[in-house]
């Protein structure tokens, strides 16, 4: 629904206003029969013309005549105003009845410019002596009744408070009438304008919905310091808790100081800091052209602090998309009081920031201690990033760590890319495997150590990092110092606190606690694996070189293997892996044994092998090295008889 207002000085002013309007819609309705068309409504306003400076209108479009047209478009700005026109008709019919009401008089015609322009030239037509008289403001109609009567006329054609002065003073006078084709002429306008103004206040409100729910502030002024942008972050940004600014003077709403000098001078800007009451502000600055002239400024700013609470949000977000340590202490199985020893001085190490250096065998768990010391410390709500420098060729691994710039190397993403230890920032990086990195990235790393500051490859600025570095070893870190292997500098930087891991052959004791965990991993609530203490005892003698990877490969063997009955010791020794390289080797020696006829025959074989395993046809088909079917078949053959 469109809203035109017609804005009159008395009631019934424009005669026969709405069945007009009626009338014109019926018109409109008939001449595009089948096409949708907008739906009009026509409301009358009736104001003193010394009152229309404080008139607040809510209209698409406003339609008014004459003086009250010209004092309605100084004092509404954003409304779109439509003058009824006084025609040349209007003005003939007019001045016909004053002739047949007034005979050869001369007349005075007063009123706006818009109105009686042109109107002596009608003189002829109508045999009428006519002078004319422009209206500025209504205070003006008294002084120019007064003038016209000096003058010499005797009859006045006017608006409605200039008649009735003229008739007090003695002086004839008509009203100017609006005729049905001009109030016409009117609406055609107004309906014209109004759906233009729609279109623009669509368009203006995307606009400023889209600078509303922006994260800079944007301010924008003309030549003359009037506001024409302000939106919602601005206001908050600056604390303006104002409703509309648009319209009013920069100056009565920005505080003086350099960021509104900065507003309105010439020069353009490029990621400033400015103070602005007790805050910071990163601004950029730009003049706004249209055909090659300049119209105005914007500035776009955003408070320091924000930014950085951005970049935090940014960060989190990362964060929860992969970076994150799962492990806490809790998750650490051990019975053992060397793993408690343990656990308690990470604990101590994880309330504070000093760097650490875990050192452990292969598979000794340095990643879940490295995990649960995040979760510990302070860091824990930001990123857990890691990697395996051991992994990556240098060069990647580099970019990996560091990040690279735009066109830094064929094949650079575009815009760049960040590296581990901007993803990392607040958080910490865990660097595993850190005896393998290069001298080079030796020296790099170095540097990110000392002054807390990475560089991306092919940039030349410098990024400030708030990182935790955890990092991991299985080598002998101060041997390859000795060496010249690996840098000092660089190893007394990352060892500022040690952990040292124990083997699992130094923690027997958390070899049963462990493999039960393991062996029960994996199976639903329903099912449950069966070991014995015995095999338990037998497991806890073994070596495990791979300490607690190995033993987890183990176990999850067995439970392949045996998940429908219990685990004994004979089950478990058949697997572990040196009985497992032997057992290789006997089978390739008995192999070529067979082909050089030094062997028993293979009915001998398989009685002897049967009888060892108390004729379990499963357990012979393993130590003969065969499937079961294959078993089955040479039995068959042999004519060999089982129990």
């Amino acid at each position: 629904m469109i809203k035109i207002k017609l804005v009159v000085p008395r009631k019934g002013y424009i005669m026969d206003a709405f069945e007009r309007f009626e009338e014109f819609n019926r018109l409109e309705a008939i001449e595009n029969r089948g096409n949708e068309l907008e739906e009009f409504e026509l409301e009358e306003v009736v104001v003193a013309a010394d009152q229309i400076g404080k008139l607040k209108l809510d209209a698409d479009v406003v339609i008014s005549r004459g003086l009250v047209t010209k004092l309605l478009k100084e004092s509404n700005e954003f409304i779109p105003i439509v003058d009824i026109p006084v025609q040349g008709i209007d003005l003939i019919r007019c001045l016909y009845d004053c002739k047949a009401h007034f005979g050869r008089k001369k007349v005075a015609v007063i009123g706006a410019l818009n109105m009686i322009y042109g109107v002596e030239n009608l003189a002829d037509i109508v045999d009428l002596p006519i002078q004319s008289y422009i209206l500025n403001d209504i205070e003006s109609s008294v002084s120019l009744v007064d003038l016209a009567a000096s003058d010499g006329c005797e009859v006045v054609l006017s608006g409605l408070s200039t008649c009735k002065y003229a008739e007090e003073i003695g002086l004839g006078a008509i009203l100017v009438e609006t005729g049905k084709e001009s109030f016409r002429q009117a609406l055609i306008e107004a309906k014209r304008v109004a759906l233009v103004s729609r279109r623009e206040q669509e368009k203006a409100k995307r606009y400023q919905t889209i600078l509303n729910y922006a994260y800079e502030g944007v301010i924008a002024v003309d030549l003359k310091g009037k506001i024409s942008v302000f939106n919602t972050a601005a206001q908050e940004i600056l604390s303006i808790s104002k409703g509309s600014l648009i319209g009013n003077s920069i100056y009565d709403v920005v505080k003086q100081g350099k960021f509104r000098h900065m507003l309105l001078s010439d020069g353009e800007y490029q990621e400033d800091i400015v103070a602005y009451q007790s805050i910071q502000l990163s601004v950029k600055k730009v003049g706004i052209f249209l055909k090659g002239k300049k119209v105005g400024d914007m500035v776009a700013f955003q408070d320091v602090t924000g930014i950085q609470e951005m970049e935090g949000k940014i960060r989190k977000k990362i964060h929860l998309r992969g970076h994150v340590a799962k492990y806490t202490f809790e998750d650490i199985l051990f019975q053992s009081e060397e793993i408690k020893k343990t656990i308690e001085t990470a604990q101590r190490y994880s309330e504070v920031d000093s760097n650490i250096l875990i050192i452990g065998e292969t598979g000794t768990g340095k990643e879940i201690f490295a995990q649960s010391i995040h979760n510990h410390s302070n860091r824990k709500n930001n990123p857990f990033v890691a990697i395996n420098c051991a992994a990556l060729p240098e060069n990647l691994l580099e970019s990996e760590l560091f990040g690279y710039a735009e066109g830094a190397f064929t094949g650079a993403m575009k815009g760049g890319k960040q590296g581990f230890f901007e993803l990392a920032h607040r958080g910490t990086i865990f660097l595993d495997e850190i005896g393998e990195i290069s001298p080079k990235l030796q020296s790099r790393l170095l540097r990110v150590l000392q002054e807390r500051e990475i560089m991306r490859i092919g940039d030349d600025k410098v990024i400030p990092v708030d990182v935790r570095i955890v990092a991991a070893t299985n080598k002998n870190l101060m041997h390859m110092v000795k060496n010249s292997e690996f840098r000092e500098d660089l190893y007394y930087r990352l060892s500022v606190l040690d952990l040292v891991l124990p083997p699992l052959r130094e923690r027997r004791e958390d070899i049963p606690l462990l493999a039960n965990a393991f062996l029960q991993k994996g199976l639903s609530n329903q099912k449950q694996i069966m070991i014995t203490d015995a095999a338990k005892k037998k497991m806890s003698e073994e070596n495990w070189e791979g300490n607690i990877r190995q033993l987890q490969n183990f176990c999850e063997r067995l439970s392949v293997l045996y998940k429908d009955k219990i685990i004994d010791v004979y089950d478990i020794e058949k697997y572990f892996p040196n009985k497992s390289e032997e057992k290789l080797l006997l089978n390739q020696a008995a192999e070529r044994e067979m082909s050089s006829g030094e062997n028993l025959s293979e009915r001998e074989r398989i009685l002897q092998t049967l009888k060892k395993v108390n004729y379990n046809k499963g357990e012979a088909a393993f130590e003969l090295g065969m499937s079961r079917t294959t078993l089955w078949r040479k039995l068959k053959g042999l004519n060999i008889e089982t129990k």
